[in-house]
């Protein structure tokens, strides 16, 4: 990561935690255009209950407490997170996130994104990665530091996030609606025919949503 989009990134935390949204949002605007002209992108395994996700314009959060992190127990075990990359070509995220090749990458317009957040009551930030070591993570600094702080070991996922705060819940996850990917990207190691392909493909078809086969390796 460049330092520009270090310092980008910790100056819209700044302003978040200082209660300046608009300048938050204004500099976060700054950054997705600039690193990719608006998109935020989730790699994903290409597998049924992904594709039923698509189907209904829905994104599943996970629990916080099952992500690593310091911070108060209670906050994380009532947060919900759902993480985004403003990187689409990473190999290393195709690996990890998306079955090595065999899933898919969902591309959403970064407008639309915000306005999920906005209608959900959703925090969007980008991660910010700093190694500097927190005593005491209390209060609403500490905890938002849990929930978007990163080492700078894993800079290259140029990770977003998406935290939900429910203190009445006690659900293992979240699945919430009302958003759509304008583009999905299967992997260049997918098996395309599949029911579960052609599935997604009649999907796409049915929501307008663009389906592009990642370029195979020559190798």
């Amino acid at each position: 990561m460049e330092d520009w989009e270090f310092f980008l990134r910790k100056a819209i935390f700044t302003d978040f935690l200082r209660d300046r949204h608009q300048d938050a949002q204004e500099k976060m605007s700054e950054l997705i255009l600039r690193k990719n002209g608006g998109k935020l992108y989730r790699y994903r395994p290409l597998d049924d209950a992904e594709v039923e996700l698509i189907r209904s314009g829905n994104i599943y959060f996970c629990r916080a407490v099952r992500f690593e992190g310091a911070g108060d127990v209670v906050m994380r075990f009532k947060s919900y997170l759902s993480c985004f990359t403003d990187d689409l070509k990473s190999e290393a995220m195709w690996y990890k996130y998306a079955d090595q090749g065999a899933g898919m990458c969902l591309e959403y317009n970064f407008e639309d994104m915000q306005k999920f957040a906005e209608a959900n009551k959703l925090v969007l930030l980008p991660v910010i990665y700093d190694d500097e070591e927190h005593e005491e993570l209390t209060g609403m600094v500490g905890n938002v530091l849990s929930m978007m702080t990163k080492s700078t070991d894993e800079a290259a996922e140029f990770e977003w996030r998406l935290w939900k705060y429910d203190k009445a819940s006690h659900d293992i996850g979240k699945v919430l609606s009302g958003v759509l990917p304008k583009r999905i990207h299967v992997g260049d190691m997918a098996s395309l025919d599949t029911g579960t392909c052609r599935e997604l493909e009649s999907i796409c078809n049915e929501r307008n949503i663009e389906m592009v086969i990642k370029e195979r390796s020559l190798f």
